[in-house]
């Protein structure tokens, strides 16, 4: 299993650490070149969990970051493509400058 922590250090300050979210990526199955991983992505903002599921990874074939990067991806957009940025709903920054 890999385990990705999210932490804010306010002004870099260790003593105020804060962990803003976690990512599990465990392994669940496949074979030698190809791996299933069961994603579980927790907000601690929401209380929120969020699943999802890879199958088929090329195992050794890239970095980890590409396997945690896609997680991420799968969990908050429910593909392997990130969905588009979110928007404030004032819109874009010269709108409330």
């Amino acid at each position: 299993m890999l385990l990705v922590t999210l932490e804010l250090l306010p002004r870099g300050s260790e003593e105020q650490r804060r962990t803003l979210g976690q990512i599990r990526i465990i392994n669940v199955g496949g074979d030698p070149a190809y791996g299933n991983y069961s994603i579980e992505l927790m907000e601690n903002r929401e209380k929120s969990t969020r699943t999802a599921s890879i199958t088929d990874y090329p195992r050794h074939a890239g970095s980890t970051w590409d396997l945690v990067a896609r997680a991420i991806t799968m969990a908050l957009a429910g593909k392997e493509e990130l969905p588009p940025r979110p928007v404030h709903p004032w819109g874009h920054s010269e709108d409330w400058q």
